[in-house]
């Protein structure tokens, strides 16, 4: 049960960056697929070499995703038995908010950008 509400609370604690992102840069998309983007900006930095070679967009939207996802899993299902104390809860939720905000906001930037 701990784990999932650990998961929840980092969810929850990296959610409202994405959401900040489509709501403020909405206008900005050609696409509405395009959202998918705010979920990975610095993953997307690395993902554009496959573009290169002609991988679908919607591959690159899912691996943002599972990226994104994997961010707010992973380290709750792996720690919850290391996070012993109140502070290292507050810190991993912390640290997985500031992941989500940096990810927002490269992608921000990059959808910002193509319109200049």
């Amino acid at each position: 049960m701990r784990g999932v509400l650990l998961c929840g609370a980092s969810l929850a604690a990296m959610a409202p960056w994405p959401a900040l992102g489509i709501v403020v840069s909405r206008e900005q998309f050609d696409t509405p697929a395009e959202a998918f983007a705010l979920f990975g900006g610095v993953t997307l930095l690395p993902l554009m070499l496959l573009m290169l070679v002609k991988v679908p967009v919607g591959v690159v939207y899912a691996i943002i995703v599972l990226v994104w996802a994997g961010a707010a899993i992973a380290p709750a299902v792996w720690l919850r038995r290391r996070l012993t104390t109140w502070w290292a809860i507050v810190g991993l939720v912390a640290a997985q908010s500031a992941f989500s905000l940096v990810q927002a906001a490269a992608a921000a930037m990059l959808i910002l950008g193509k319109g200049v």
